[in-house]
């Protein structure tokens, strides 16, 4: 897929705004992390998430999901989500360095793909295998 067509697809603009609301959202997990403890953090951060929750049951009309399947995964997402959000508060609660704690845990997707592999049965390119050995590389030296 050419540069030009990638910026005409909604992923991408997805991606981008996700990118753009999380630097902020890991700049306030480190402030917050310092002064309370990780599970206080997780605890609050889905108190933040709830004014988010009414907007879009408000955009959707309040019509709720009724496929089981969707829901359990969404629901399994959600639960994975907040134990890892707890780690990364628990990380940042260390001290350790922000930048440190952000790019290795930003690495996750490294797992992703290899779940993917496993699991979905997708295929890598040599181009997608080379990026995972930088990541690895990546992982390597922010850790030093």
């Amino acid at each position: 897929m050419a540069v030009s067509d990638t910026l005409r697809t909604r992923w991408f603009w997805y991606s981008i705004s996700c990118v753009i609301i999380w630097a902020p959202f890991f700049i306030a997990s480190k402030l917050g992390a310092r002064e309370i403890p990780a599970p206080t953090m997780q605890f609050l951060f889905t108190i933040g998430s709830l004014p988010i929750m009414v907007v879009l049951l408000l955009v959707t009309k309040c019509k709720l999901e009724k496929d089981v399947k969707g829901i359990t995964y969404g629901t399994g997402a959600g639960i994975l989500a907040g134990l890892g959000t707890v780690g990364l508060f628990a990380a940042y609660g260390t001290g350790e360095s922000t930048s440190v704690v952000t790019a290795v845990t930003s690495l996750y997707p490294m797992v992703t793909v290899v779940l993917a592999v496993l699991i979905l049965r997708e295929r890598l390119t040599w181009l997608q295998v080379t990026g995972l050995a930088f990541a690895a590389a990546a992982l390597v030296l922010f850790s030093l």
